[in-house]
């Protein structure tokens, strides 16, 4: 096993703050008009990001993303949309904690036993053990705990 030195560009596919959609683009991932869009910014419940220079098209990061999103979902379950931005608000401190958890936790994606499992970093104090998640046939998280080494098989 020998470590690998793609883990920095692997670890920046859980940054999410990296990812930004034109208005367009966000309208066409969430099934909601620019025009709702563009009123849901001028109410505060939605923003775009401030861009330098000459550039007018609004742009969204990840955070808009999942907001317009479920408030869309509560929306087409009948709420109101005072109501759908209400309970998407109930809901943004558990999405940041899942967040944070995924960003912190995934070390590298390593071979065990020929297949792929997420490094999800020590599992005890001393730092002598790690713990490791795969997907199995039945679509089933299943975790293992391995001695450490120093290192691991990085998949490339």
């Amino acid at each position: 096993m020998a470590f690998s030195g793609v883990h920095h560009f692997r670890m920046k596919a859980l940054a999410s703050e990296l990812f930004q959609f034109r208005i367009g683009e966000l309208a066409t991932m969430t099934g909601v008009s620019t025009r709702q869009l563009r009123y849901w910014e001028s109410k505060g419940i939605i923003s775009s990001l401030e861009r330098e220079g000459e550039q007018d098209a609004r742009v969204y990061n990840y955070t808009a993303y999942v907001t317009v999103a479920v408030i869309k979902e509560f929306l087409d379950d009948g709420y109101t949309l005072k109501g759908a931005v209400k309970k998407t608000n109930e809901h943004q401190r558990n999405w940041q904690v899942l967040h944070d958890v995924m960003q912190n936790a995934v070390q590298d994606v390593v071979l065990l036993d020929e297949t792929p499992a997420v490094d999800l970093g020590f599992f005890d104090e001393e730092e002598t053990q790690r713990l490791y998640a795969r997907i199995d046939e039945n679509n089933k998280v299943k975790y293992s705990v391995r001695p450490w080494a120093g290192y691991a098989e990085s998949i490339e």
